[in-house]
């Protein structure tokens, strides 16, 4: 089966047209469709849709980035780690009093406040410079103050109960 192109139809010749009647001297005269095609037009560039998986072209809808608050960021890992690092602890310490290491547990735990104390005052510092550095971003400066805070509580709630202790007992 061989491929044939279609038949060419006659070619097509437009009916004679009578003159077009002359403009009145007043009005201006507009001009037709044949010269509006020869004139340029001004090329009006059309909105293409975004295809997923591909990237924008500069100046489509482009949404600006988003400013970023690594200091904001930062804090709030680091109010994170010390909770996580108080976890680790805790299984540590369990460990160690089940094989009845008295002289290392408190050194262990001593170790755990000076740790929480370190990661909780450097999570304040960082969460207030990214509150105070702005932006939309704010929340995980606040998120790290707040840990950093909650971690400085704990260590002081340890301490009180350290010196308390011995004057109780």
């Amino acid at each position: 089966m061989t491929f044939e192109p279609p038949a060419v139809p006659p070619s097509y010749t437009p009916p004679p047209q009578s003159p077009a009647p002359q403009a009145p001297a007043y009005q201006q005269q507009q001009p037709s469709y044949a010269q509006q095609q020869q004139q340029p037009q001004p090329q009006q560039q059309q909105p293409q849709p975004h295809h997923p998986g591909y990237p924008q072209q500069p100046g489509q809808n482009a949404r600006p980035p988003r400013a970023k608050n690594t200091l904001g960021f930062v804090s709030a890992i680091l109010g994170a780690s010390g909770f996580l690092l108080g976890f680790i602890f805790t299984f540590i310490q369990l460990g160690m009093y089940a094989t009845n290491s008295s002289g290392a547990y408190g050194l262990l735990g001593g170790t755990q406040s000076v740790l929480d104390a370190l990661l909780g005052l450097g999570a304040i510092a960082l969460g207030v410079l990214g509150y105070l550095k702005g932006g939309p971003s704010k929340l995980f400066a606040i998120v790290g103050t707040t840990l950093g805070v909650a971690l400085l509580l704990g260590v002081l709630n340890g301490l009180i109960f350290t010196i308390a202790l011995p004057l109780i007992y």
